[in-house]
């Protein structure tokens, strides 16, 4: 029986809000700025067919035919005889990326993320929310030379010192007059310019005359002290898609161009940078029983070493193309390891943990959409019994969490299990699958049972090719057991270093080729991972 009142005039207006499930940047493999710009994803749209008819029609599905109306609305001005405004010459045919540049460069950038949290990130929003009559009156756009797109993406870096990232900035003039802008970099958090980490320089003031083949061009540079940096929060496991974790190690804001006569624009800039260890090896073959191998960081970053003993390498094949939906995970080394646990670890007695580590030559972005499978013939008939992979904590075919894990699958009666979080340091080729041994019916009773194994690499989003190495013969403990540093808990450097134990070889198993060092490992928050490229896995032979 209550009644309840609807006061309008208490509302919150959601115009500059962004729905917090919109796409979030930047790109996979090259870390390209996106979204490059918003749109109203909630509207009422045309329905197909209909005539006249319409409904509501939302996401990104919506958005985007707002932009391309935005485009095409550009470009049928810009095709006029009429004067503009902004005094621009007419008559023009825009190219697509002129008009994706002014679109860009003249968006609305005060907008929040999830109702009133606070400014959303460059990698939600790119230039802003479009503006299309902005653009129109716009005398000049800006575009990033030696790419299609108005923005200054600066990539994933792995920062090992003090790192300095140039890229040149296009302008064209549009109008009749020439065009003076003031160039001031911006940061859009205060809190990541006081952190000191990246500086932005670009000149003081550029000038651009009207007219074709008369462009602008200059130089805007980042640089990044290593030191200066936090931890990196990112990985693939335990945070998966955690927009928090991505926020917290990006740095980004917009290089303002104002003309003084009432025409500003944007050319958001974004980078994210990690701090990164480089482990220099005193020798990397002809390792014997006893030998001592030295390993000199010259990084910035605290190199996290992890041991494994070495069942084989793959060549390098060829990539799949860019947007081409198939990319080619690519197998470069396959370890393994084993960790004896007391009992009430992974069960009421004694048991290990099975820990496969497997190294691509290419580094992924995520984890996903690479399926890293591990299959195991456990009593050696000639069919598998169990596979071990990597995939989703919502399940084995979904992929609606983000987060990835560790699964084993009896193959015989479907049954999947997952204890363990997969390792994986985001833009790295590094990948570790922890297991406990009940997991494949194994225990401490049968530490040296043979066990046969395959090891496949596939595109579990696209389904494209992938990378397999066959026919190998392991066993828990006929393998290396490596001991990890003793200064686990304090992150600091060990003076008496990582020590590797050798229980010899087991008959039966393939012969060890060496032993496979990654040096990222993950030490939880703040220490997931960070080594130059080159120097995230290291191998040592014989």
């Amino acid at each position: 029986g209550a009644i309840a009142t609807v006061d309008p005039a208490n509302g919150l207006p959601l115009s500059g809000q962004m729905v917090g499930s919109s796409s979030r940047g930047p790109s996979n493999d090259y870390q390209q700025i996106k979204p490059e710009i918003g749109a109203p994803g909630a509207s009422v749209s045309a329905i197909a067919g209909s005539g006249t008819g319409t409904g509501p029609f939302g996401g990104t599905s919506g958005a985007a035919p707002m932009v391309s109306g935005s485009a095409a609305l550009l470009m049928s001005g810009f095709s006029t005889n009429q004067q503009g405004d902004g005094g621009n010459a007419k008559g023009l045919a825009l190219t697509p990326g002129q008009a994706k540049a002014l679109l860009m460069n003249n968006a609305e950038t005060n907008i929040d993320i999830d109702p009133f949290s606070g400014l959303a990130e460059i990698t939600r929003i790119g230039g802003g929310e479009v503006r299309v009559n902005w653009a129109m009156d716009a005398p000049a756009a800006a575009w990033d030379a030696n790419a299609p797109q108005a923005g200054l993406s600066f990539g994933m870096v792995e920062v090992d010192d003090v790192t300095t990232i140039t890229r040149t900035i296009q302008v064209h003039n549009f109008s009749n007059t020439k065009q003076t802008y003031s160039v001031t970099p911006t940061f859009r958090f205060a809190s990541d310019e006081a952190s000191g980490a990246v500086s932005v320089s670009a000149p003081a003031k550029v000038s651009v005359k009207p007219g074709l083949g008369r462009d602008l061009t200059f130089n805007v540079s980042i640089t990044i002290d290593g030191s200066k940096l936090p931890g990196n929060v990112m990985n693939s496991g335990s945070n998966g898609a955690n927009g928090a974790a991505l926020t917290a190690n990006e740095y980004d804001g917009y290089l303002v161009l104002d003309n003084g006569d009432g025409h500003t624009m944007n050319v958001p800039w974004h980078v994210l940078p990690r701090q990164a260890a480089k482990v220099v090896a005193s020798q990397s073959s002809g390792i014997a029983g006893g030998a001592v191998i030295g390993l000199d960081n010259q990084g910035a970053g605290i190199a996290q070493n992890d041991a494994y003993a070495l069942l084989a390498t793959s060549p390098n094949i060829p990539e799949g193309l860019k947007g081409g939906q198939s990319p080619t995970p690519d197998l470069a080394a396959v370890g393994i390891n084993t960790i004896p646990v007391p009992a009430g670890f992974c069960s009421g007695q004694d048991s290990f943990l099975w820990v496969f580590a497997i190294a691509t030559h290419e580094e992924q972005s995520h984890l996903l959409p690479v399926s890293h499978q591990i299959w195991l013939d456990t009593n050696q008939d000639g069919v598998d019994d169990y596979v071990v992979l990597n995939r989703d904590l919502s399940g084995l075919n979904t992929i609606s969490d983000g987060r990835q894990l560790s699964w084993a699958v009896n193959l015989n009666t479907g049954g999947a299990s997952a204890f363990f979080f997969a390792e994986h340091a985001t833009n790295t080729g590094n990948t570790v699958l922890i297991i406990c041994g009940e997991q494949i019916g194994l225990n401490a009773s049968n530490f040296f049972q043979n066990v046969g194994m395959d090891v496949i690499a596939q595109d579990f989003y696209y389904g494209g090719p992938g990378d397999e190495i066959l026919d190998l013969v392991v066993a828990p403990l006929g393998e290396q057991y490596l001991g990890l540093p003793n200064d686990v808990p304090g992150f600091t450097n060990d003076p008496g270093g990582l020590t590797v134990y050798d229980f010899g070889p087991l008959p039966g198993n393939t012969p060890e080729q060496g032993l496979l060092l990654f040096t990222n490992g993950d030490r939880g928050a703040g220490h997931r991972g960070g080594a130059t490229n080159g120097t995230d896995h290291l191998i040592f032979t014989p």
